[in-house]
């Protein structure tokens, strides 16, 4: 096991809650789980404590799989489908001159029309909308930068994704691709994968609630993320959002956007490297947030449209946030240990959104993620070839299960996952209550 996987990093113990159901898998293994035994505090560790837990995964049908897998990739590659189709981002550039322009059009008309009214509100709406549809679509355009989908040149594809990320849409490249690389390589693992840890807003495991409705001071308050480095805790404000979580579910979808931002630029000023990426990027959010606010919102006659552009403009792109969570919301969060294979886990914990053809723009390739977390670097408009030819076969062949859904029955799904958490965070609260109440 990888000491950071046992809550140790540079050789000391994060924390004393870091990873504690590891710690407490090695009790139960050495027969002392009802012995108060003291946590090491640092290297060197036992070698016994190195060693993966105990798992019913069968190594043979593992080995197999993986073995299957890396002959599927390498047909992958003998039939080109890393290969770039130049014409498929001439259409998205397109696309996105259009909806810049539709932005840009719109809001001079409104400056232009002599009196205020109901039209010019809705033409200053129509420029919002216009603005929120590049938002959303250049997104995309992103994502395959960070992943080196594109050009699989290094420093071209970053450039192109820092360039759309940061001076188009006001968000950082860097972040996402720390934060979007460990959710690849650890997907819906609650302890590491950062794309399901948003607490205190949305929990989609048990695992992200106390063992006990009223923990002691010694005991964990919530679960240790080793991505960013605390204790999520279950404190009043999780009490309280969780037990209503899948009836907000898409009205702070509607709004994450704003998240995105505190995500950016939180990891911009605290966790980033100084070198040229970071000062490339730091200048684009500045240009951003310079014709964001002095050449658009600024240029709005009254404080009411400013903030109705400003909502609307974000809301236009909630798609994309519900699209970033369907594929993982509401599928396997275990940990099966080292034991399970890359395509093994990668399948288990992900789902793909079924779509026509016409419709692959507007998902942007997030809906075929099976094939892309399977092989992220493939080319964003080759993923749906490789879905029909190559994925689906291959799990067909090797005994796993394949899900899909369509986008209104996988949203259920998912408003489905929170509505169980929430019931379990009721009966906890009613516990504490009853506790506190001495009735219990």
């Amino acid at each position: 096991m990888p000491p950071i996987q046992l809550g140790y990093r540079n050789g000391v113990l994060e924390h004393p809650h870091a990873q504690l159901a590891m710690w407490d898998a090695y009790k139960v293994a050495n027969h002392n789980d009802h012995v108060n035994t003291e946590r090491i505090k640092h290297f060197p560790l036992p070698v016994d404590m190195l060693e993966p837990p105990p798992t019913e995964i069968s190594l043979g049908r593992e080995a197999k799989i993986s073995a299957a897998f890396e002959d599927l990739h390498q047909q992958l590659k003998d039939a080109d489908m890393y290969k770039l189709r130049p014409w498929n981002y001439v259409r998205e550039c397109i696309r996105y001159v259009l909806f810049a322009y539709g932005a840009y059009a719109f809001f001079q008309w409104a400056q232009n029309m002599p009196t205020s009214g109901a039209l010019r509100t809705l033409t200053y709406m129509a420029s919002a909308a216009s603005l929120g549809a590049l938002w959303h679509q250049v997104a995309f355009t992103a994502h395959d930068a960070g992943h080196t989908g594109i050009t699989h040149i290094y420093w071209l594809d970053r450039l192109i994704g820092v360039l759309v990320a940061s001076y188009v849409g006001g968000l950082s490249l860097l972040w996402w691709c720390d934060n979007h690389d460990v959710h690849h390589l650890v997907t819906n693992h609650p302890e590491h994968d950062p794309d399901i840890q948003h607490m205190p807003i949305f929990a989609i495991s048990p695992r992200f609630l106390p063992s006990k409705s009223k923990p002691e001071k010694h005991e964990p308050m919530g679960l240790w993320s080793s991505y960013y480095r605390r204790v999520m805790p279950f404190d009043a404000a999780a009490r309280f959002l969780l037990r209503h979580q899948h009836k907000l579910y898409f009205v702070i979808m509607s709004v994450a956007r704003f998240n995105l931002y505190a995500l950016s630029y939180s990891f911009l000023f605290l966790r980033a490297r100084r070198d040229k990426w970071f000062y490339i990027e730091s200048i684009g959010l500045s240009v951003f947030w310079y014709w964001f606010t002095v050449h658009v919102l600024a240029n709005l006659p009254t404080w009411p449209l400013r903030i109705g552009y400003l909502l609307l403009s974000h809301i236009v792109t909630s798609p994309l946030h519900v699209q970033i969570v369907l594929s993982h919301f509401a599928q396997d969060t275990r940990d099966l240990g080292p034991q399970e294979c890359f395509a093994s886990r990668q399948i288990r914990t992900t789902m793909d959104v079924a779509c026509p053809t016409y419709l692959d723009f507007f998902h942007g390739g997030l809906h075929m993620q099976v094939a892309h977390h399977l092989f992220p670097r493939l080319p964003r408009h080759n993923l749906r070839e490789a879905r029909d030819k190559f994925v689906e076969p291959f799990c067909n062949s090797q005994g796993l299960t394949y899900e899909e859904m369509r986008f209104v029955p996988g949203n259920n799904k998912v408003v489905a996952r929170l509505q169980e958490i929430a019931y379990q965070v009721h009966v906890l609260c009613c516990v504490a209550q009853a506790q506190a109440q001495g009735t219990l």
